[in-house]
């Protein structure tokens, strides 16, 4: 059961596809002496869940390009003929935009954090006696924990873990949902962190790479651990003279994308150059290179 649980969180299905029900009731495995030798394996390394994933991660398997195969009539990938593509669980997409950023705090343990959240969202389904009334938002290095540490109030979830089909814990649950809907899309893009955390990453790429193009390769190696292609190249290099086109006729504008977030920005950066980078960098946070395993 825990391999398999440990297969599924690499590669988005588990051996058995129904995790949640071992028994008769539920599907055999899709390569059940794969599962028997990865159990086996798994007991005889101490348990080491580490050792488990990166026998998972560097194997062929795992390495296999995400796209359908011609000739090969397996749209559920139930033969692992392809590499895994699915996106990232909620957590995971708000984590890998803080360290991006260099925003992301490393502490370990401690009590949960109230990252930004729309006001009144507790209020609405507040409890007369409720000691949690009111959303007090965190500040400093706290708003920038691990989404592990973010305080989970199960009437009313952190609503970009809800967006992005994180459970609401009332039940267990070991296998999510993945949904794509237009409201994603807007919170990736508007969401007070989001946007704090594209400015952040604008100013590592203005800081760390000399010319445009070499921003680009540091953006994409930063969040797809590849250089970008000619038509990602493409469209970026134009979104970014558009920006620049805009901001630099409205300083204003620039200004008020820039005061986003709680964390100061770099005074000696260009405010037209940073807010040009910082759509870049936030649409690119925003788009499948970010946001899924493929």
């Amino acid at each position: 059961v825990l391999i398999n649980r440990i297969w599924q969180r690499v590669f988005g299905d588990g051996l058995v596809r129904t995790p949640e029900d071992f028994g008769l009731q539920g599907e055999q495995p899709t390569h059940p002496e794969l599962l028997d030798w990865l159990a086996v394996e798994l007991h005889d390394s101490n348990w080491d869940l580490k050792h488990m994933l990166r026998l998972m991660v560097t194997s062929r398997t795992f390495k296999q390009g995400s796209s359908h195969r011609a000739g090969l009539d397996d749209p559920e990938n139930r033969l692992f003929a392809r590499g895994p593509g699915h996106r990232l669980d909620a957590e995971v997409i708000r984590d890998i935009g803080l360290w991006s950023g260099n925003l992301l705090d490393p502490h370990m343990g401690g009590e949960g954090v109230k990252p930004y959240q729309p006001a009144g969202m507790w209020s609405a389904l507040m409890h007369p006696a409720s000691n949690t009334k009111k959303y007090v938002q965190d500040s400093g290095e706290r708003l920038y924990r691990r989404s592990l540490y973010v305080y989970w109030k199960r009437t009313s979830p952190h609503p970009m873990m809800t967006l992005f089909d994180a459970p609401n814990r009332e039940s267990s649950c070991v296998r999510r949902s993945r949904t794509n809907t237009s409201l994603q899309s807007l919170g990736l893009l508007n969401e007070t962190q989001r946007i704090e955390m594209a400015r952040k990453l604008a100013e590592r790429l203005l800081r760390e790479a000399p010319t445009d193009p070499a921003r680009l390769d540091l953006l994409y190696t930063l969040l797809a651990s590849r250089p970008p292609d000619a038509r990602e190249r493409e469209a970026c290099a134009r979104l970014l003279t558009i920006m620049r086109e805009r901001y630099a006729g409205s300083e204003e504008d620039a200004a008020a994308l820039l005061s986003t977030g709680d964390a100061p920005r770099d005074p000696a950066l260009s405010t037209t150059e940073l807010a040009a980078w910082t759509q870049v960098a936030v649409t690119v946070l925003a788009s499948d290179v970010a946001i899924s395993l493929y």
